[in-house]
């Protein structure tokens, strides 16, 4: 049980973190893709979906997280100069 107490005493802590950020209006999985790319150097929408965290959801699913996170100018996309294809993902601070 004490580990239960615990785990909510957490959540409860990142509730107020959230909220003090400013992102307590982001969907979960919103949060998750921001703190993935908060975490990750040169991250982008392969390297997401390639961590088993996200195995949960979908391509789309994470696109449309990523739209959202970029619409709001939560973060920013650039073209990598590795790999034309790809577009680093960061926050925008």
């Amino acid at each position: 049980m004490k580990s239960l107490e615990n785990l909510f005493g957490i959540r409860r802590s990142l509730d107020i973190y959230e909220r003090e950020m400013g992102f307590d209006r982001l969907s979960e999985v919103e949060k998750s893709v921001l703190e993935f790319i908060m975490h990750t150097e040169n991250a982008n929408i392969t390297a997401i979906t390639k961590d088993q965290y996200f195995a949960k959801y979908s391509l789309s699913t994470i696109k449309r997280a990523v739209g959202v996170l970029l619409s709001e100018s939560i973060i920013s996309a650039n073209q990598s100069s590795a790999d034309k294809r790809a577009m680093i993902l960061s926050y925008n601070k």
